[in-house]
């Protein structure tokens, strides 16, 4: 498996990020917790190699917004399955002929560092610009059980890769009837990667032999870029530290 480093200007950012948090005086400054749910649709050569490909994602977002500047940092932790598999087989072990189940889910998670900016506007959509910098580590596990209600024969993970990713893109947020309490907010988000290398559902194959049979797999290798549209609400904290 070829691992795919976070470049360079990724890391600065993630770093400039929580170093510029740490030393800021949080007395009077607001934080916010956010929970989104967002849809990616590939484009170039991701859409190209893995045609039809959605991919999910829930994530979770701390806010931190600065009282006297126009700006938002945060930190996003997101997980989704672009794909999952099940074969119901009795040919996985020799000399057992039972039906198995055998689950395959393709897993994706990110790690975003999360910069924001909200132009002064006096509507009530508040629009903003969005950058991110972080990584996402895409991975392929495996489980065989008798049902799935009893505890896996077998499990583990039959391939994974990280690579460093940018994201860019902006939306507006609706306050609540009460702005003091958070806001709802939709987004657009387009992301960009280095080649990576992934599964797909239907790109690993059994083949069964006299000593129990083997696992071919089809690793892909492409971009993985894509457009997220997404929504989602955040609940703010009022505290002085």
């Amino acid at each position: 498996m070829k691992v795919y480093k976070t470049p360079r200007p990724m890391k600065a950012f993630l770093t400039l990020s929580i170093i510029f948090l740490l030393s800021t005086e949080l007395s009077g400054q607001q934080w916010g917790l956010g929970f989104q749910s967002n849809l990616g649709f590939p484009v170039g050569k991701l859409k190209e190699g893995s045609p039809g490909i959605v991919i999910p994602e829930f994530s979770t977002v701390g806010y931190y917004e600065f009282w006297n500047l126009p700006i938002n940092l945060g930190l996003s932790i997101g997980y989704g399955i672009y794909g999952t598999e099940l074969e119901k087989r009795r040919d996985l072990y020799a000399g057992f002929n039972d039906q198995l189940r055998l689950r395959r889910n393709n897993n994706s998670l990110t790690i975003m560092a999360l910069f924001r900016y909200l132009p002064e506007v006096s509507w009530k959509l508040k629009p903003f610009v969005e950058l991110q910098g972080g990584t996402n580590y895409l991975y392929t596990r495996y489980k065989i059980s008798e049902s799935r209600f009893e505890e896996p024969i077998e499990e583990g993970r039959d391939h994974a890769d990280w690579i460093g990713a940018l994201r860019f893109g902006g939306g507006f947020k609706i306050p609540f009837k009460n702005p003091e309490f958070g806001f709802f907010e939709f987004k657009v988000i387009y992301q960009e990667t280095k080649p990576v290398e992934y599964l797909r559902r239907g790109d690993v194959e059994f083949v069964p032999d006299r000593d129990g049979g083997q696992f071919n797999f089809q690793v892909r290798k492409s971009n993985f870029n894509f457009i997220q549209p997404g929504i989602g609400f955040v609940l703010y904290f009022h505290e002085e530290f």
